[in-house]
């Protein structure tokens, strides 16, 4: 039986989680497949954000339930500390061709599933990679959202 604190931690991380990840969703639901797929002036559209902290938070689903997560990321087993910039920028190409609402049904499944793991996994195990955790949910959801917003503006003015 879980004990209050581990109830309480739980719950916090969950709740910070949503949270962060409806303000994101606020910042892209008003946004049209036109709007998604706008590249800003450093290549990236608001699309490619979204493939981004998708497969970031495949990689934490897969690390999480016990998988290597290498994968989730496109890198071949045995690759040994590529740059982030260099995975991040070969995802965004690899899925450059996706379909906006793809995208975002991909994003709210990967979503769900890292919501209902977290819910199930021990509160020292969440506690002890909480920084991992939120690294790769509303910490990742928190940073991108804004260039979200920034894209979105720039592609209704």
């Amino acid at each position: 039986m879980a004990s209050e604190h581990d109830t309480a931690v739980r719950t916090e991380l969950i709740d910070r989680t949503q949270r962060s990840w409806n303000e994101l969703r606020a910042a892209v639901d008003g946004l049209d497949d036109a709007q998604l797929g706008a590249a800003g002036p450093d290549g990236w559209s608001v699309k490619d954000h979204l493939v981004h902290l998708e497969r970031w938070e495949a990689y934490l689903l897969a690390e999480l339930a016990g998988r290597d997560g290498r994968s989730e990321l496109g890198l071949a087993e045995g690759t040994e500390n590529p740059e982030t910039d260099d995975i991040n920028e070969a995802l965004r190409a690899s899925h450059a061709e996706l379909p906006a609402g793809e995208v975002r049904r991909r994003l709210d499944d990967t979503h769900a599933r890292v919501t209902a793991l977290l819910q199930t996994l021990d509160a020292a195990e969440l506690e002890r990679r909480r920084a991992w955790i939120a690294g790769n949910t509303y910490g990742h959801f928190d940073e991108h959202r804004d260039w979200i917003r920034s894209l979105g503006a720039a592609t209704t003015g």
